[in-house]
């Protein structure tokens, strides 16, 4: 790792195959391009048919296509080393668009995706989120989302719909800093990355500079960029034992374009014993370092399936 100064740190006593990144995709026919296995993804539940084969049927429904137009959000502070440091960010309203024409019979999945340039959301049937309620699964919340209708006849076929929230509080490993001061490498500022939750001075609050390039973007001895590790180095996630709540719904960057949030095993167990469509998952690691009796015995619980 010596010659990047930002990375992941797989350190400590780990664990797999307990959490999960849970992701919608935006096309299912991409799927394979977008979650690869090489890439960790093993659980690709796709939608039938998918957008492809409905075109070339001719058929008259067509999958939800909707984008976010307006959103209210809530943000949690709960970082002991500086209470500004936002921690959780969640929808408390959302109002969307529909794209599909006017003459088309829309479908849902039981997990559907919509966004706009800034933030992404799940949105799941009342059927499905009250599913969710009964299941005994922990964290998930679920905010009422206001449907902008171009088409009455849409109106009538949509059921009420519903942001899913990923409620658990963001327990996830900090990227660490090495070889280097953990602050702008231009002005100073600090911290550059809070080794406490998590947030990041991507773009330094003070001098409103980039703090960190890709090896590749990198000019050299006379740079003062920060150089970050490959995604590829990044890409698996790590999971503080020790700060997780006993959720099952867990929140790692909540509406965020860049981040997946994450569900535990028995959670996705209970997904996939309903054959809930459309969305893909892989493993991340679990610290267990730290963590209580109590934390041990509920992570020993989320790894045992429910009664659907």
């Amino acid at each position: 790792m010596s010659e990047y100064h930002i990375y992941q740190d797989y350190s400590g006593t780990l664990k797999t195959n307990i959490f999960y990144q849970l992701a919608v995709s935006m096309d299912e026919d991409l799927v394979e391009f977008e979650y690869a296995e090489s890439a960790g993804w093993i659980i690709t539940q796709k939608r039938s048919p998918t957008k492809s084969e409905l075109l070339l049927k001719g058929s008259p429904q067509s999958w939800l296509d909707a984008s976010i137009i307006e959103s209210k959000k809530t943000k949690k502070h709960r970082c002991s080393a500086d209470n500004l440091h936002v921690t959780e960010e969640y929808f408390t309203d959302l109002k969307i668009e529909i794209h599909n024409a006017i003459e088309a019979e829309i479908i849902l999945s039981d997990f559907n995706f919509s966004m706009d340039e800034e933030d992404q959301a799940f949105l799941v049937t009342d059927k499905f989120a009250d599913r969710i309620t009964k299941s005994g699964l922990k964290g998930a919340g679920f905010v009422p989302v206001t449907i902008n209708y171009s088409d009455a006849e849409n109106e009538k076929s949509i059921p009420t719909l519903f942001a899913l929230q990923f409620m658990g509080q963001n327990c996830l490993r900090p990227t660490r800093i090495q070889e280097a001061k953990n602050a702008c490498p231009f002005c100073g500022h600090e911290p550059l990355i809070c080794q406490e939750c998590g947030f990041d001075n991507y773009i330094c609050p003070t001098c409103q500079k980039p703090a960190w390039t890709t090896q590749k973007n990198h000019k050299g001895s006379n740079d003062k960029h920060l150089i970050v590790s490959p995604l590829k180095q990044r890409e698996t996630l790590v999971m503080e034992g020790s700060k997780w709540d006993g959720s099952d719904f867990v929140y790692a960057g909540g509406n965020s374009l860049v981040y997946n949030n994450l569900i535990s095993q028995r959670a996705l167990d209970w997904l996939l014993s309903i054959h809930a469509v459309h969305f893909c998952a892989r493993p991340i690691q679990v610290c267990i370092d730290g963590m209580t009796d109590q934390q041990l015995e509920m992570l020993a619980t989320v790894q045992k399936p429910i009664v659907s």
